[in-house]
């Protein structure tokens, strides 16, 4: 019984987790251009990179500001830092963005 017990709470836990990680993650839309440094790796490094209004991303609210995700995570960037390492979060002023429902 014990054990039914622990495996309940261990399933509950990993499901209240993940639909928590869900929720976080929204879609934010862009109402200004905003333009800033951003690093790309490689040969590269930093170029300046300008998002454009009515450009959309996922990303989660931190109060003052909003991490967008603008790369998706692959092997280049499991040890970093390197000089392959890319950049995958920004953090973007509130007023530059807009929740998309």
């Amino acid at each position: 019984m014990k054990k039914l017990i622990c495996f309940l709470i261990l399933t509950l836990g990993m499901f209240a987790c993940s639909s928590a990680e869900e929720k976080a993650s929204k879609n934010f839309e862009f109402t200004k251009e905003y333009t800033t440094q951003i690093t790309v790796g490689g040969f590269v490094g930093v170029r300046d990179r300008t998002f454009k209004v009515g450009e959309t991303f996922k990303g989660k609210n931190n109060g003052e500001t909003i991490e967008i995700r603008i790369a998706e995570h692959s092997e280049l960037n499991d040890k970093c830092p390197n000089s392959w390492c890319y950049q995958e979060l920004l953090s973007v002023p509130k007023e530059y963005l807009k929740l998309k429902e």
